[in-house]
C-alpha cells in the first residue's frame, strides 16, 4: 500500500529550477532511500512533503487521498515528522523539556511529571538519558537520537531523515541504522537521504535516485551495488576510492605546541610539507575551537602556534555560517582575502577593485574548480556542492604552504566529494602541508597519510599498524587503551 505519492512536483526559487516534475512513491512500512547529487532537489521534495516549501505545480497524495500540507504542524498532524542532520533542539532546556515542546499544556506540567514522562520515552527506545540534562551537553550521537524520539513522540509515522549518519562514528551508525530497521519492523515508514551508498544497501528496501530536479529511478534495493547507485545519481561510474598522496615527506611547515582554548587540552601536532595529516574525530570534540585558533577569531589560553612556510589559507567548516557571505556575489566571496589584506596587482589598484580584471580571472577560476554558477549571482544561490568548490577555489588561489581544511566533504555528493578529494592530494603532491579535521572516517582513511582522532579536547594518535575502521572507531568514542 502506498503511504505517500507525490507526482510531478515542480519548484523555482528565482532562476533556479530546483524540482522539474520530480516523482515519488513510498509504501507503508519500509525504509526508503533517497538520493542524488548536490542540488538534485531530495531536500526541496521532502520539505515539500513536511509543509516547509510550497510546490509550483504538481500533487501530493496521503493514503490515497490527494492533500496539501501547508505547514510542519499540518504535516506533523498526518503522522509526518522530519528529524535535520543537526537535531533542531533547545540547548538550554532539559531532555524533558525538549521532549514535551511543542505539544499542548506539557510544558506545564511539574517537573516531575515531566522526567517520568520522558523517562518512559527514552526507555521505550533503549535511549538512557538522564531527562534533567540539558539538551546543549548531550553527544551529537544522543541529540540526534532525541530529535527521533521528540518526533515518534509527537506521532509521526512516516519518519524522514535528512543525511543523519554525518556526524557519527562507526558504531552510533551502526547503533542508528538497528534503530531503523526496528521502526520499521514497529510498522513505521522511514525515508532516508544519505550519501553513504553502503548504508544505503544495508537497510534500506527500495530507492528513489533524483537528477537535475527530476526521478530517474525508483526500484528495490535488494541486488543492486554502490557503484550502479552513484552511476544513476552522477550518470557515468563514480570514481574508486584514492589513496593518501604518495612520495616523501618534507620539514615541517605548522607546528602547534600544547593549545589550549575552549574544549583543546595540550593538543600538539605537526604536520609536513606534502602531507596530509588527518584528524577524525565526533563533532563536539574539540573541532570549532581548534577551527577558531587556525582562523584567528579565537585567542589561545595556552599554547603556541607556529606557521613555518606561509601563507595559510583555511576552508572553513561551514560554508554558509562561516566560510561565505551569501549576500554577495561568487566572485566578491572568491577575493574576500585579498581584499581585506588591502588588495594587490592586478585585481585592484590603488585599493580600487578593478573589474574587467576580476571578471577575466574570476572565470578562469571557475573554470578550474568547476564552479557551476554566473560570478555575479550571489553566494547564497549555488547549490552547496558549487559554493564548497568556492571556498576550496578560494583557498587554494594562492598556492598555499599550509592548508587547514575542516569537514571539506561535508553533505556533499559523490561527485563533489571525489573533485574535492583529489583537490587535496593534488595540493600535497605540490608541496602544501595540509590539515585534514574532518568526521567522516572514510575520508580521513582515504586521505591521511598520518591519522589522529580528537576526544573530549585531547589528540590521540593512531599507530601505523592500526589504521583500521574499528581501531578508529574505538579512539573516537573515547576507548584510548
Amino acid at each position: 500500500m502506498l503511504r505517500v505519492e507525490l507526482r510531478d512536483v515542480g519548484k523555482r526559487f528565482g532562476s533556479t529550477l530546483a524540482l522539474d516534475g520530480a516523482d515519488l512513491e513510498i509504501e507503508a512500512g519500509e525504509i526508503h532511500a533517497l538520493l542524488g547529487e548536490n542540488g538534485a532537489g531530495k531536500t526541496t521534495l521532502v520539505r515539500t512533503l513536511y509543509g516547509l516549501v510550497r510546490p509550483d505545480r504538481g500533487e501530493i497524495r496521503l493514503d490515497g487521498r490527494e492533500t496539501r500540507i501547508d505547514s510542519p504542524a499540518h504535516a506533523l498532524s498526518q503522522g509526518i515528522g522530519l528529524v535535520h542532520q543537526h537535531a533542531v533542539l533547545a540547548p538550554a532546556l532539559t531532555v524533558a523539556e525538549n521532549l514535551a515542546l511543542g505539544e499542548k499544556d506539557s510544558l506545564w506540567l511539574p517537573p516531575a511529571r515531566l522526567a517520568q514522562r520522558a523517562r518512559t520515552l527514552l526507555e521505550a527506545y533503549d535511549l538512557a538519558l538522564d531527562p534533567e540534562t540539558p539538551a546543549g551537553e548531550l553527544p551529537v550521537a544522543h541529540q540526534q537520537r532525541l530529535g527521533i524520539v521528540r518526533a515518534l513522540a509527537r506521532g509521526a509515522r512516516l519518519l524522514i531523515l535528512d543525511e543523519p549518519t554525518a556526524v557519527l562514528a562507526p558504531s552510533e551508525v551502526d547503533s542508528l541504522l538497528e534503530l531503523l530497521v526496528r521502526l520499521r519492523g514497529e510498522g513505521r515508514t522511514v525515508v532516508f537521504i544519505s550519501h553513504k551508498l553502503e548504508e544505503v544497501t544495508a537497510v534500506c528496501d527500495r530507492v528513489t535516485v533524483l537528477r537535475k530536479g527530476r526521478t530517474v529511478a525508483t526500484r528495490p534495493v535488494a541486488g543492486l551495488d554502490p557503484r550502479e547507485l552513484g552511476r544513476w545519481m552522477v550518470g557515468v561510474d563514480p570514481p574508486p576510492p584514492g589513496e593518501p598522496p604518495g612520495g616523501e615527506v618534507g620539514s615541517v611547515a605548522l607546528r602547534a605546541v600544547g593549545l589550549q582554548a575552549g574544549l583543546l587540552r595540550g593538543v600538539d601536532l605537526t604536520v609536513g610539507e606534502g602531507e596530509i595529516f588527518a584528524v577524525a574525530g565526533i563533532d563536539g570534540n574539540g573541532q570549532a575551537p581548534l577551527e577558531e585558533v587556525f582562523a584567528g577569531i579565537r585567542s589561545l589560553e595556552a599554547g603556541k602556534i607556529e606557521v613555518l612556510r606561509s601563507p595559510l589559507a583555511l576552508i572553513p567548516g561551514d560554508r554558509q555560517r562561516t566560510g561565505l557571505v551569501l549576500g554577495l556575489a561568487a566572485e566578491e566571496n572568491l577575493i574576500l582575502v585579498e581584499a581585506a589584506r588591502g588588495g594587490s596587482e592586478p585585481l585592484f589598484r590603488w585599493g580600487l577593485l578593478r573589474r574587467s580584471r576580476l571578471r577575466e580571472s574570476v572565470r578562469e577560476t571557475f573554470s578550474r574548480f568547476d564552479v557551476q554558477g554566473e560570478p555575479a549571482q550571489p553566494a547564497a544561490t549555488l547549490s552547496g556542492g558549487n559554493q564548497q568548490r568556492l571556498l576550496l577555489a578560494r583557498a587554494l588561489r594562492e598556492r598555499p604552504a599550509v592548508l587547514v581544511a575542516i569537514n571539506p566533504t561535508r553533505g556533499l555528493d559523490l561527485a563533489a566529494t571525489g573533485f574535492i578529494r583529489e583537490e587535496l592530494r593534488r595540493a600535497a603532491r605540490s608541496g602544501t602541508a595540509v590539515l585534514l579535521v574532518s568526521t567522516d572516517l572514510d575520508e580521513v582513511l582515504e586521505l591521511g597519510n598520518r591519522i589522529a582522532v580528537l576526544f573530549r579536547g585531547r589528540l590521540y594518535p593512531v599507530e601505523a599498524g592500526r589504521r583500521t575502521r574499528e581501531r578508529i572507531g574505538e579512539l573516537m568514542l573515547g576507548q584510548v587503551g
